[in-house]
């Protein structure tokens, strides 16, 4: 009976730690570094780690405005529910590349906004405020030019992606 109690007091504290974590994670640069360099260690799900990044209605509502976030999300859910494409680097690429931008840096087109697609100017307006996007490449060692991804964010306490969201807003 000891040992039942003492291994149910190790699960649990593994569950409740194990949960905490995600409270752990800062939502910075260092932070998405680290989520993102997942996907170049070898044998990595790049699927899991991919659907690892689905957001949620929730999330959508507090990166975006009411009309906006319904509008992204009836775009998104649909995709994700189709199996999207994992987010995988070719083989040969073995670094990241990481670019930030403020959504004020996204609406007034400055800080390193111009490492992001154009599309963002159209879609910066509908973003809420507080939240830090990052682009991300994935390269050959030495190199600028690779697999390209934007609409990475941190928001309720996990990272989403949100790829070239001003496509959902054609109408």
């Amino acid at each position: 009976m000891k040992n039942f109690v003492m291994v149910l007091g190790l699960a649990f504290a593994f569950s409740f730690f194990g949960s905490a974590c995600k409270f752990l994670d800062k939502g910075d640069e260092a932070s998405a570094r680290a989520k993102l360099e997942k996907f170049l260690k070898p044998g990595a799900d790049y699927s899991s780690l991919t659907k690892e990044l689905r957001p949620s209605k929730s999330d959508y509502e507090d990166l975006f405005d009411a009309e906006t976030a319904t509008k992204i999300q009836s775009v998104y859910d649909a995709e994700w529910d189709k199996e999207p494409p994992a987010i995988q680097p070719k083989p040969d690429q073995t670094e990241l590349l990481l670019y930030s931008a403020s959504v004020d840096d996204l609406k007034n087109g400055t800080g390193s906004s111009n490492e992001f697609p154009g599309g963002y100017a159209k879609v910066a307006p509908h973003m809420k405020a507080g939240h830090t996007w990052y682009r991300f490449k994935f390269v050959k060692s030495g190199e600028k030019l690779g697999m390209a991804y934007d609409g990475l964010t941190f928001v309720n306490h996990h990272w989403v992606i949100v790829p070239k969201p001003w496509r959902a807003l054609k109408e």
